[in-house]
């Protein structure tokens, strides 16, 4: 199967009132109409989902440039009635994850924290695990390592969000090295050229901007 490619793509497509044989070849509409319609469904017929979506939509609106990360946590969990927040937390980021729990709890939250630490280093299952046995209404990533975050991901029983992605290098800011061109000059192994094929609009039988 050919792999979806949205990144290059001008996004005037995912409008569902655009026809999908007028989308490009390698838009997802086009490439794998069943399981997107298998998400309409669920976002509207499974009421948990549709809750989560919709809050998540009006802390968006509402905070747009105006409310940092850790204050839409705050209005996020609010407007859910989520009252007991699981951490799982870098033992690097202690210091942070205790601000972040004077924040939280400062705000009514009950929360529960555990290191990466527990038990054995790292035990990112075992964080989980203990969270899920505190019966949190939300878990939170705090600067988990790459992989690390993913198991503990995997194995939360309840919604996941990611509060600090860690990166030693760049003081926790990935997005850092993608708008270098430094970075990119360094990461980037070979130069390949776009896949205008990609990009193609049926419409215009030219590539699209």
């Amino acid at each position: 199967m050919a792999l979806a490619d949205c990144a290059r793509c001008s996004g005037k497509w995912c409008n569902p009132d655009v026809p999908v044989d007028e989308t490009p070849d390698l838009c997802p509409r086009r490439l794998v109409p069943g399981p997107l319609a298998e998400a309409d469904r669920i976002r509207s017929k499974d009421p948990a989902v549709k809750r989560l979506d919709e809050v998540a939509a009006s802390v968006e609106t509402d905070g747009y440039r105006i409310w940092p990360r850790v204050q839409e946590l705050i209005e996020f969990s609010n407007r859910l009635n989520m009252r007991r927040i699981g951490i799982g937390f870098c033992v690097g980021l202690r210091k942070e994850t205790q601000s972040l729990v004077e924040i939280l709890e400062s705000h009514g939250f009950e929360v529960a924290t555990v290191a990466c630490t527990v038990n054995r280093g790292c035990n990112p299952v075992g964080q989980a695990q203990v969270l899920n046995a505190m019966g949190v209404d939300l878990y939170v990533v705090m600067g988990l390592c790459l992989g690390h975050d993913a198991l503990f991901t995997q194995f939360a029983e309840g919604p996941v969000t990611t509060l600090v992605v860690k990166d030693r290098v760049t003081c926790h800011s990935p997005v850092g090295p993608l708008l270098s061109r430094y970075w990119l000059k360094t990461l980037v192994k070979v130069s390949l050229p776009r896949n205008n094929h990609t990009l193609h609009d049926p419409r215009a039988g030219a590539p699209a901007e």
